[in-house]
């Protein structure tokens, strides 16, 4: 009787952690984000910066690192510095660097100085009409094009898309 008993207790057990890995897949599967962004491998969307200063056909030809930042974000100075650090590296391998700041009304745009020794720098109102452009959820944010400007990587930190030396 306790071995028909032990057998039962076992199978119920396998039955219920079966049901709980299944139940676990479907609720990973609802709450996980579909990707979002450009997709590696697609094309640098066409645009021109708002102040007109900058378009896709400025860039063209050549590797191009893009930033996207913003004055209230935590994380932005910290990348901002990081790109600085690195922009003779960068720039000397041949990378042009553009960066878009975000900056709504009455947020101070500190890191534009530390961003314009990166490179190019766009500074833009409350809403970016960049990011949606390019598709970037949040900041700091960088994408690498390559020299047919296709994505090569996409992260939210410096290190991300260029490999650490």
């Amino acid at each position: 009787m306790l071995a028909a008993l032990v057998v039962v207790n076992l199978v119920l057990s396998a039955a219920i952690i079966r049901r709980l890995r299944e139940t676990e897949a479907k609720l990973i599967e609802m709450t996980t984000p579909a990707a979002s962004g450009l997709p590696l491998g697609g094309a640098m969307p066409e645009f021109v910066s708002p102040d007109g200063q900058v378009s896709s056909a400025d860039l063209a030809g050549g590797p191009v690192l893009v930033g996207f930042f913003s004055a209230g974000c935590r994380h932005c100075p910290a990348q901002a510095e990081a790109l600085a650090d690195r922009a003779e590296e960068i720039g000397g391998g041949g990378v042009r660097v553009l960066s878009f700041l975000t900056a709504g009304e009455g947020e101070t745009d500190d890191l534009a100085p530390t961003l314009r020794k990166a490179g190019l720098l766009v500074t833009e109102g409350d809403t970016s009409a960049m990011m949606t452009t390019f598709q970037v959820q949040g900041t700091p944010a960088f994408l690498m094009f390559g020299d047919d400007g296709r994505l090569l990587a996409r992260g939210h930190e410096l290190s991300e898309v260029i490999n650490p030396q």
